[in-house]
């Protein structure tokens, strides 16, 4: 896999991680040496790469991996950035994002998810006539799916999230697409202090 990001200590500790992990890493400092080793190797499995780089940007970056490698994993590393954020990386093909500072179970885990998933695709036969929302990708829409089938009532956002494996903003992004579809029906916690928690359930639900 490939890890980009202009950090050197970040680099090495996602190094380290994958290498205990028993996968094998090349890092790049910035988008530019990043696409170069793409199109040199063209078989990396997963790519995780930082938002702020020198030169070019992970966004920039992100927009010429889903030209030249439209089913290759990406995961976003990202500081908690706001949902704005996440969706303009969701909308340029992100797959997932992996949260700073980086913890290594979570990350192998959320890598795991990934390369599983992509492996199920490519397993797959393709739905030719089958298109979806700009942002929304089929097997991760599939995963959640399937966990809000499996549950036997309201859950919140971030439920789904430890259920799926996915990050929280990624979890957000599909919620609202499946509210858009008329999916799921949703129903908001005024219980506690803050910010009301949105809760959400398959439509088949309903009693």
């Amino acid at each position: 896999m490939l890890a980009v990001d202009d950090d050197a200590d970040i680099l090495y500790t996602i190094r380290a991680i994958c290498e205990a992990a028993g996968w094998q890493m090349d890092g790049a400092s910035d988008g530019a040496e990043a696409l170069r080793l793409l199109r040199q190797r063209r078989n990396y499995d997963l790519v995780l790469l930082d938002y702020h780089m020198p030169r070019m940007d992970g966004l920039t970056l992100l927009g010429f991996v889903r030209e030249e490698f439209p089913h290759l994993p990406v995961l976003v590393l990202t500081v908690d950035e706001d949902q704005a954020t996440a969706d303009a990386f969701l909308d340029a093909g992100a797959t997932d994002f992996a949260l700073k500072p980086i913890k290594a179970p979570d990350l192998i885990a959320r890598i795991r998810l990934h390369l599983r998933l992509a492996a199920a695709e490519q397993q797959l036969e393709r739905r030719p006539h089958e298109e979806l929302p700009k942002g929304i990708q089929r097997q991760t829409l599939d995963a959640i799916l399937d966990a809000l089938r499996g549950a036997e009532d309201f859950v919140t956002q971030q439920d789904l999230a430890e259920i799926t494996g996915f990050a929280y903003q990624t979890v957000c992004r599909y919620v609202a697409h499946l509210e858009d579809e008329g999916l799921v029906d949703v129903q908001f916690n005024y219980g506690q202090l803050g910010r009301p928690k949105k809760l959400v359930r398959w439509r088949d639900k309903r009693k």
